[in-house]
């Protein structure tokens, strides 16, 4: 009794869920147990066992039937504080889904007294971003669940315990970070796609991912999956493995008419319009930068937004791009825009074009945004730089866009200024 009580604690006390308990095991005659009479008194109140599929973030608890699939050992953390925790993970499962269970310090202990196949009864709270439940009780339970031990994943259904074989859609830059004990660790992400979609890699162990590149099609095996807000991810240590694997993978993309805010989208096009980007500054104090884009394909055109580097790519209209792992939602002024920020992978055509450059010229603001002109070559110019500077741009040229590593004044040239005016005066007569 006392734990079904805790579904419903919020909402009457102790001994009226008693009462009514007792008044319910009376009126069926003695054909009810405890047991399945508290379960129905949670029902009254307006609460019930959900199926793994329909759990989904809020204020209260929930409350399911699950099938242990798999059972992690407990293992040790430093918090932040410098005290030593504990948690061990469940995957359990039913006829609708997957979902990971966390159990902290004293709970996980419990994991040594389950075995797989086991059917356990779970009251816990889901993680304010989803992809797993935290247990506030458990218990074993008679209840039966159709449920396959062994299930296929996909970038779109990233919970289960089969391996995983994607394509390496993009792998990032190497960060270094500190862990709560102070020392020192090491992390990559990566883009990884499916015929189901596309989700985010993250590899605490950036050796596991050190034989890997772009365009590789591989098996992943030991990642533990979720659902996110940002879309589905994985995680992988140095537990787990990736592997070269012959299989064919084509990752699924779609058409920008039948894009739906709320979905992780990947999309192929190319670039209708483009607007100068724009910079601002973040909660943190630093600079970055903001560019909106149309980007069409046989379907019809959809509206992206581009954060941080991927703003300063010097797209152009005409450009082919692909874009993967992106969120769409609705519009500021109404409509449906894909979010290109962290997570996300762009990739445009002609990037092996790209020339390292040191280009001399004269800021000019166009109808395109602003460009470096020398008298005889123009091009457009990413980031945030005042018109009419005569600068030295050192930086990667892009078609017709020079994407600048860094902007310094020029001296300017009498001589080579007197030419250029003479050059625009004949083209103007």
């Amino acid at each position: 009794m006392n734990f079904h009580y805790a579904l419903v604690d919020d909402l009457i006390s102790r001994e009226e869920f008693e009462k009514r308990v007792g008044e319910r095991m009376k009126a069926a005659s003695g054909l009810l147990d405890e047991n399945a009479a508290s379960l129905l008194v949670v029902t009254d109140c307006g609460r019930h066992h959900q199926r793994i599929a329909g759990i989904a973030p809020g204020p209260s608890i929930v409350s399911f039937f699950g099938k242990v699939l798999s059972a992690g050992e407990p293992e040790e953390f430093a918090r932040k504080d410098g005290e030593t925790g504990v948690r061990a993970t469940l995957l359990l499962g039913d006829a609708s889904g997957r979902i990971e269970v966390t159990l902290w310090d004293e709970k996980a202990g419990a994991v040594a007294e389950i075995e797989p196949g086991e059917v356990l009864e779970v009251i816990g709270r889901l993680a304010p971003r989803g992809g797993s439940v935290t247990a506030l009780a458990l218990r074993k339970s008679t209840a039966l669940i159709d449920c396959p031990m062994e299930t296929e994943r996909t970038c779109a259904s990233p919970v289960g315990t089969g391996d995983l074989v994607v394509r390496i859609l993009g792998i990032g830059e190497q960060r270094e970070f500190t862990r709560g004990d102070g020392t020192g660790g090491a992390m990559v992400t990566a883009v990884i796609g499916d015929g189901s979609g596309t989700a985010r890699l993250v590899c605490w162990d950036p050796a596991v991912l050190a034989a890997s590149a772009a365009g590789d099609v591989v098996c992943i095996r030991g990642a533990r999956g979720a659902v996110k807000a940002g879309g589905p991810e994985f995680s992988l240590d140095d537990r787990g493995s990736v592997t070269p694997s012959h299989e064919e993978v084509e990752v699924r993309t779609t058409p920008a008419a039948e894009v739906k805010a709320g979905e992780c989208v990947s999309l192929e096009g190319r670039v209708a319009a483009v607007q100068p980007p724009r910079s601002f500054q973040t909660r943190t104090g630093e600079r970055s930068y903001v560019q909106n884009i149309d980007l069409s394909d046989d379907s019809g055109t959809v509206h992206l937004v581009l954060w941080g580097d991927r703003a300063l790519l010097g797209l152009a209209t005409g450009d082919d791009l692909r874009v993967y792992h992106a969120r769409a939602k609705e519009g500021r002024s109404g409509g449906t825009e894909v979010s290109v920020g962290r997570g996300s992978m762009l990739l445009g055509a002609g990037e092996e074009d790209d020339e390292e450059v040191v280009f001399q010229g004269t800021t000019v603001p166009s109808a395109l945004g602003m460009t470096i002109d020398n008298g005889t070559e123009a091009y457009l110019l990413s980031g945030d730089i005042l018109p009419g500077q005569e600068v030295t741009v050192t930086g990667t040229r892009r078609g017709p866009r020079i994407i600048p590593q860094a902007v310094e004044p020029a001296e300017v040239d009498r001589q080579a200024l007197e030419r250029r005016l003479a050059a625009l005066l004949d083209e103007t007569c």
